[in-house]
């Protein structure tokens, strides 16, 4: 791992830990094991090591989705692996940052909306991940038409959307809501939804 990539992935962490306003470059710095004027050598202020922060994260989450939704058959399976996955999105650290540590006080939502409200590139960069994410369920889901596993009728831009929706919204309840068990309601989120769709 270099030095910018370990920068990196220690801002992530102090971020989630301390929150983005909270967590100072000299944090960073001592962090990792450097000066601070070292982390000048690579990023220019703490919003453009959030930026690679971001690429971090969607590369990361990218390759995993990759890796679990890649051996799919079928709109069914996709379905069932998004929402079977719901308990390892809640533990996204440990995707993004290849060990299982303790609940992080701050959320990555709570960490997306403080950065993006200081830097409106930080926004965009936010909004093309979303956009990508319903593009690919929308194509997923016109292919099924196609193929007729799912009913002509549903509007494919829509569900995509829900879908999108669903896991985002879930994450954030089950995140305030102990009482969820979210492994359970990922199984009854499918089948109520598949029930729904199928031909």
């Amino acid at each position: 791992m270099d030095t910018k990539d370990k920068i990196a992935r220690t801002a992530l962490r102090l971020f989630l830990e301390k929150g983005y306003e909270k967590t100072s470059l000299n944090d960073i710095a001592h962090q990792v094991g450097i000066t601070k004027p070292a982390i000048y050598h690579h990023f220019k202020n703490k919003d453009q090591l959030f930026q690679q922060v971001l690429t971090l994260f969607f590369e990361e989450m990218g390759n995993w989705s990759s890796s679990r939704l890649g051996s799919c058959r079928n709109l069914k399976d996709l379905l069932k692996t998004l929402f079977g996955s719901l308990k390892a999105f809640q533990e996204v650290t440990g995707i993004i940052l290849g060990q299982h540590q303790r609940k992080a006080p701050y959320s990555f939502l709570e960490l997306f909306l403080a950065a993006s409200k200081k830097d409106p590139r930080i926004q965009k960069r936010i909004e093309n991940g979303f956009i990508i994410t319903r593009r690919f369920l929308k194509e997923k889901l016109q292919e099924a038409q196609k193929k007729r596993e799912i009913r002509s009728e549903v509007d494919c831009e829509t569900l995509s959307f829900e879908i999108h929706a669903l896991i985002e919204g879930t994450g954030l309840i089950s995140y305030l809501d102990h009482s969820i068990n979210i492994e359970r309601l990922g199984e009854k989120m499918f089948n109520h939804m598949w029930k729904m769709l199928r031909r």
